[in-house]
């Protein structure tokens, strides 16, 4: 199952990283 990205499997190092911003456990952009 390599169709989503390693990133959407395996959280990125960098929770502060724009991208995450979506994912972050803030979840304020909800």
């Amino acid at each position: 199952m390599q169709a989503q990205p390693a990133w959407i499997m395996q959280p990125p190092p960098d929770w502060q990283t724009p991208l995450n911003g979506i994912i972050s456990p803030s979840g304020n952009d909800w």
